[in-house]
């Protein structure tokens, strides 16, 4: 039979064993997680430099003077004339006829409101 001194240091033995491996276990885990984190440390810079140099190319890419300089070789477009800009208040619209009310009151639908618009044209 075993005795309780040779209990209590068997049981003393195997709790620091189980301790022991916890930690090496632990120590390895935490040695893993901080590889991972100085590998996304290096990205998150590689990305930020990768950010700083298309912001550089952006704002080369937008200057205004560029721009206007490609629309000038690729667009062939005229200068806008005075006659050309109205108010909206000057805009037709289909609705501004008289016959209108009449034509929506009498529960015409809507096909054959368009196509007595085209016949008053």
């Amino acid at each position: 039979m075993i005795n309780t001194k040779t209990a209590i240091t068997i049981l003393w033995f195997t709790l620091t064993c189980v301790i022991c491996f916890g930690s090496f276990v632990l120590k390895n885990q935490v040695h893993d997680l901080e590889l991972e984190l100085s590998k996304i440390n290096l990205n998150i810079q590689k990305d930020v430099k990768t950010i700083h140099v298309l912001k550089a190319e952006w704002s080369h890419l937008n200057n205004p003077s560029r721009l206007k300089k490609l629309a000038a070789e690729h667009i062939s477009l005229n200068k806008m004339r005075a006659e050309q800009i109205i108010n909206y208040s000057a805009l037709p619209f289909e609705y501004e006829n008289g016959r209108t009310d009449q034509i929506m009151t009498a529960g015409v639908d809507h096909k054959e409101y368009k196509k007595l618009v085209k016949a008053e044209r």
